[in-house]
């Protein structure tokens, strides 16, 4: 099996993925500040949440990397920005 190797994604559908991940990410985040309360009973749980905060956190900022920002401009809206 191959995988594709580039997508036909709209900013708009960029934003949905961004937005779910985000909200993933803050899920995570309320599961480890539980858990690290629980004085370190499920430690393996604590760890895969760590894990899996550290991979959304990751892949948001290949999403962010890839994004090419523009001016604001309106005379010049073809212009990047940085």
């Amino acid at each position: 099996m191959t995988y594709k190797k580039q997508f036909d994604l709209n900013p708009s559908d960029i934003d949905i993925i961004e937005t779910c991940l985000r909200k993933e990410l803050h899920v995570y985040s309320g599961k480890c500040q539980c858990q690290g309360s629980a004085e370190n009973e499920n430690a393996e749980e604590t760890d895969s949440s760590k894990q899996r905060m550290s991979e959304i956190t990751e892949l948001l900022g290949k999403i962010h990397n890839q994004k090419i920002w523009y001016d604001g401009d309106p005379t010049k809206p073809w212009i990047p920005k940085g």
